[in-house]
């Protein structure tokens, strides 16, 4: 998920060549139309809605808040 967020944000012209997982999207220079831009296309490629992502959310944090998110639930039979 982390190299799919990369990509996503090369395409949207985000200079991805110091990019760390500790990197916020702030850091990135990102603004609310580029990180709503972002949230779009990981909408679109996982089926999960992003919104949770903010400019100080760090790209570690926004892998995990999506793979928890679509992470299969567990089926318990009793």
């Amino acid at each position: 998920m982390y190299d799919r967020i990369v990509a996503m944000l090369f395409e949207i012209g985000v200079d991805t060549s110091q990019v760390t997982p500790q990197s916020t999207f702030r850091d990135l220079r990102m603004d609310s139309l580029s990180l709503t831009e972002l949230a779009v296309m990981v909408s679109d490629d996982t089926g999960e809605r992003a919104g949770h992502m903010t400019l100080d959310t760090t790209l570690a944090q926004a892998v995990q808040q999506l793979t928890h998110d679509v992470e299969p639930q567990e089926s318990y039979s009793r």
